[in-house]
């Protein structure tokens, strides 16, 4: 019996803890944004949200015809980066005559948006609207 009253008690301070932690969190932003490359929506992709302090998580959102939405972002200022897929050549699974052929990948968007991207946001609490122009040249 007693040990039946300990154990509710420990479970109602678990759930009251775990109600007060979770109103108390710090404010988180979200971007929507479309992006471009060379004048047209990008197919498919990614954008990187990094953190410029590099002391906080990066977020990772998916690019879908030219739009993305990135939520759970820290509120703070942060490097943006784009990657995307291109199919460079096909090769063969095996050395014999049959072998079925795969894509081989490779990187379309080029260094200046991706490792040496120069693009910053200042992510604020909410939402926010983003449209980044990519280009090759």
């Amino acid at each position: 019996m007693r040990f039946a009253r300990l154990s509710k008690v420990c479970t109602l301070a678990f759930v009251f803890a775990s109600i007060g932690g979770c109103s108390g969190g710090s404010a988180m932003g979200t971007v929507n944004g479309t992006v471009t490359f060379d004048g047209e929506p990008l197919k498919e992709g990614l954008v990187q949200f990094l953190p410029s302090d590099g002391k906080s998580q990066a977020v990772t959102a998916t690019i879908t015809n030219g739009k993305f939405t990135a939520t759970a972002l820290p509120i703070q200022s942060m490097k943006v980066s784009f990657s995307a897929p291109k199919i460079l050549d096909k090769k063969k699974m095996y050395d014999t005559p049959d072998s079925p052929s795969v894509d081989v990948i490779g990187e379309l968007i080029p260094e200046k948006y991706n490792v040496k991207t120069s693009f910053k946001i200042d992510v604020k609490a909410g939402s926010q609207e983003e449209k980044y122009e990519l280009t090759t040249k």
